[in-house]
C-alpha cells in the first residue's frame, strides 16, 4: 500500500455521493475545508491529466491533485457550480438559436488549445451533462474521463469508449478518434439543444443550421468540419453554407474512387490492390459453351458489378445520401441500407446482364 496517497486522500473527507456508479465524490479538505470534486479512475490517459493539472485551459475544472494508488488514479479537481445543460434542457426547453450558438462557440473556444496540443487532445465525450453553465453564464466542460491523446497512425481506436448517441463512429472502431471526433459530437450537441431530442429521434431539419449539423455529423470524418475554427466560421453565417456540406467537386481527389480520396499512403495501396484483384479476376472470367461476344459481356459485366459495388459501399460522390437507410444517423440502419443497396445493385446488374445476353445470342 501506498502510504503517502493513503495519507493524501485522507485529508478529504467525503460529502456525497454525486455518481456512485462512476465513483465521483464531493469532498471536503479537512484543513481548509473547500469542497472539491474526487475521482476514482480506473481507466484513463494519463497524459491528458498530466496536461489539465500543468496547465487548467480555460473552461475546464482545475485539478489540485493527482494521487496514484493502487493502479487507480484519483482526481481532485475544482468543483463547479452552476447548472448542465442537461437540466437547462429539461427545465426550459429547447434553446433559441442565438443561445445555442453562443454556447457552441463558447465550447469551441474551449477544445481549441487541446486540440491544438502536440498531440491533439480529445474530449470523446461531449454531452449536455458534461457542460456546466456557470452563474455569470460562462461554459465548462468537464469529466475528462474519456479523454486522449491522438496517436495519428492508428487504423482504429484500441478501447472503445463514448455515451450511446452522442459518440461518433470511430469510437465504436471504425476509425481512429481524431478532433473530428468532438465535433460530430458538438453537432449531436447542438441539435440537442435546437430541438430536446437527439438527431435520430427527431429531423434534423433545425432551420438556418440544419446543414452545420449535417457536416458536424457525416458518418465519415473527412466530410466534417476538420476543425472548432472551421465550425466556429460555419456558425457565423449558416445560411451561405448549404453548398459546402456537400463533396468538392471542383477538387480533383474528390473524384478519384474508393481507396483514393484520403491521401492516406497505406490506404491507397490497399486501394491499388483491391482494383488489380478485381480487374484480374474479371478480366481473366472462363465461361464454357460461350461465344467470344458472350465471354466478354460477362467479364464486362462482372467488372461491372464489382466496380459498382466498391463505388456504393465506398459512399461515391456522397450517394448515400440519395437512400432514405443510409441516410439516418443510426449505425444499424446505416449498415443495413448499405447492404439492402449493395444488393439491389447486384440484381440490377445481373438483370441487365442476363438482358445483354439474350440479346446477342439471339
Amino acid at each position: 500500500m501506498d502510504l503517502e496517497a493513503e495519507m493524501k486522500l485522507s485529508y478529504y473527507k467525503e460529502i456525497a455521493d454525486v455518481n456512485k456508479a462512476h465513483h465521483v465524490k464531493l469532498v471536503q479538505h479537512q484543513e481548509t475545508e473547500k469542497i472539491y470534486v474526487q475521482k476514482a479512475l480506473n481507466h484513463y490517459d494519463p497524459q491528458v491529466f498530466f496536461y489539465l493539472s500543468e496547465n487548467s485551459p480555460k473552461g475546464t475544472p482545475k485539478i489540485f491533485e493527482l494521487i496514484n494508488k493502487d493502479n487507480c488514479l484519483y482526481v481532485i479537481e475544482e468543483y463547479i457550480t452552476g447548472d448542465s445543460l442537461k437540466e437547462l434542457l429539461d427545465f426550459q426547453g429547447p434553446f433559441a438559436e442565438k443561445d445555442a450558438i453562443t454556447m457552441i462557440k463558447q465550447l469551441c473556444s474551449i477544445l481549441k488549445p487541446l486540440h491544438a496540443h502536440h498531440p491533439s487532445i480529445v474530449h470523446r465525450d461531449i454531452k449536455p451533462t458534461n457542460l456546466i453553465v456557470k452563474p455569470d453564464g460562462t461554459l465548462t466542460l468537464i469529466d475528462f474521463d474519456s479523454a486522449k491523446e491522438t496517436k495519428g497512425n492508428l487504423c482504429k481506436d484500441t478501447v472503445l469508449i463514448g455515451t450511446a448517441g452522442y459518440a461518433a463512429p470511430e469510437q465504436y472502431g471504425f476509425y481512429e478518434s481524431m478532433q473530428t471526433t468532438d465535433i460530430y459530437g458538438i453537432g449531436i450537441l447542438l441539435h440537442e439543444l435546437l430541438t430536446g431530442q437527439l438527431p435520430n429521434q427527431g429531423p434534423v431539419e433545425v432551420g438556418s443550421l440544419s446543414t452545420v449539423i449535417k457536416k458536424c455529423i457525416h458518418m465519415d470524418p473527412n466530410q466534417r468540419y476538420q476543425t472548432v475554427a472551421e465550425l466556429e466560421m460555419a456558425l457565423k453565417n449558416p445560411k451561405v453554407k448549404k453548398e459546402r456540406n456537400r463533396p468538392n467537386k471542383s477538387g480533383f481527389r474528390a473524384w478519384l474512387p474508393p481507396g483514393f480520396r484520403s491521401g492516406n499512403p497505406g490506404i491507397m495501396v490497399v486501394g491499388f490492390l483491391w482494383y488489380l484483384l478485381f480487374f484480374s479476376l474479371s478480366l481473366s472470367l472462363d465461361i464454357k459453351n460461350v461465344n467470344l461476344i458472350g465471354l466478354w459481356v460477362n467479364r464486362i459485366g462482372c467488372l461491372g458489378i464489382f466496380f459498382l459495388e466498391t463505388l456504393f459501399i465506398g459512399n461515391y460522390r456522397d450517394i448515400w445520401r440519395l437512400f432514405p437507410l443510409t441516410r439516418s444517423n443510426r449505425i444499424v440502419i446505416k449498415i443495413v441500407g448499405v447492404v439492402l443497396g449493395a444488393v439491389l445493385i447486384f440484381f440490377v446488374v445481373i438483370f441487365l446482364l442476363v438482358a445483354l445476353l439474350m440479346i446477342v445470342n439471339q
